[in-house]
């Protein structure tokens, strides 16, 4: 486990003004492993490093593949984005 930070906090860091989830809606992501995190006291707190070197796939940057060739990405292809 990573660094936890507040669900707001993190939402904050990592959406615009006007795009920001809210509590629930942080909860259900996490709940559903789209995040990861935890919910501790009925709050959520998003593992902010863990989620730093994930994409939306929910896997590391190592398990994510080049697009249709199967191959993994290279240290170029991931700083390329």
């Amino acid at each position: 486990m990573g660094k936890l930070v507040k669900g707001a906090t993190w939402a904050r860091e990592q959406f615009e003004l006007g795009s920001r989830p809210g509590r629930d809606k942080i909860i259900e992501w996490i709940t559903a492993e789209h995040i990861p995190g935890q919910i501790i006291a009925g709050e959520p707190y998003v593992d902010a490093d863990r989620f730093a070197i994930r994409d939306h796939t929910g896997k590391s940057p190592a398990q994510n593949t080049a697009i249709n060739d199967g191959q993994p990405k290279s240290g170029l292809d991931l700083l390329a984005g």
